[in-house]
């Protein structure tokens, strides 16, 4: 059994407060950056485009997580409408989500190939996420049922987000292990890969494929047949990644049969 005594209040200035929870996050988009901007130069992307796509991504996906958290939330915050536009949870779903929208946007308007520039954000993602959960974990926010064996989590800081003194499944930590894996496994793909956008495909099955699973364990509200919010998002995005990934790679070889046709290849 863990027990964590860890204050999640990382820094306490009077009234004004800091969560490790935050921290993490913003280390996470940080090497999230850092590594778009590693892929950018050897996909031929100025990295320019990585800074500034930031200026809208960043944003617009913590809206997105923000606003799919109230969703799944909604009967709490219609009784107490104030709280919506609190910091007090965040849905990684919306979060990629609202990131995805800003992203075609800023290509569209560029003019940029937007699945290389999916690609390019790709390894980063999952990564960032794994140091979010870190933070996640310390705040005892997106807890896993109460156990009753030897295995699970304990949160003792008045301050956690999590009930106290509860033994509980430490859900967290098991996203951060597989946010790792992902990674892992995107890390390889991405000089293998040839087709624009399926290393962003791949990301997204393989990840939605642990969420499923590992949402069973959590503390989240109901849906559509027992499943919860993020279960039906993650059951959607598998089921379209590989018609996608099959299109994706038919694109390709289209692409490179009219450079081959006009004499460029």
């Amino acid at each position: 059994m863990i027990y964590l005594n860890i204050d999640p209040i990382a820094i306490h200035l009077g009234h004004f407060m800091v969560r490790w929870y935050g921290i993490f996050i913003a280390l996470g988009i940080g090497v999230g950056m850092w590594l778009a901007v590693r892929e950018a130069k050897r996909k031929g992307i100025l990295t320019d485009h990585i800074y500034d796509a930031a200026l809208w991504v960043i944003p617009a996906g913590i809206v997105g997580a923000r606003l799919l958290h109230v969703i799944d939330d909604w009967p709490n915050h219609a009784a107490n409408p104030w709280t919506i536009f609190g910091t007090d949870g965040l849905a990684i779903f919306g979060g990629l989500i609202g990131g995805i929208i800003a992203l075609v946007a800023y290509a569209r308007v560029h003019q940029l190939a937007l699945w290389r520039l999916l690609d390019v954000a790709t390894p980063g993602v999952p990564l960032g996420q794994a140091i979010g959960r870190i933070g996640c974990f310390i705040n005892g926010c997106n807890y896993g049922w109460p156990t009753d064996g030897t295995w699970g989590v304990v949160w003792t800081s008045p301050d956690s987000m999590a009930p106290l003194n509860v033994p509980s499944q430490p859900a967290q930590l098991y996203e951060l292990v597989w946010d790792l894996f992902v990674f892992g496994i995107v890390w390889k793909l991405r000089t293998r890969v040839q087709a624009d956008g399926v290393l962003f495909v791949a990301y997204g099955a393989l990840y939605s494929l642990g969420r499923f699973f590992i949402s069973f364990l959590r503390a989240d509200n109901l849906y559509f047949a027992e499943l919860r919010q993020a279960q039906i998002i993650a059951l959607a995005t598998i089921a379209l990644a590989i018609p996608v990934i099959v299109w994706l790679n038919r694109r390709a070889v289209g692409i490179g049969t009219r450079i081959h046709a006009d004499g460029r290849g």
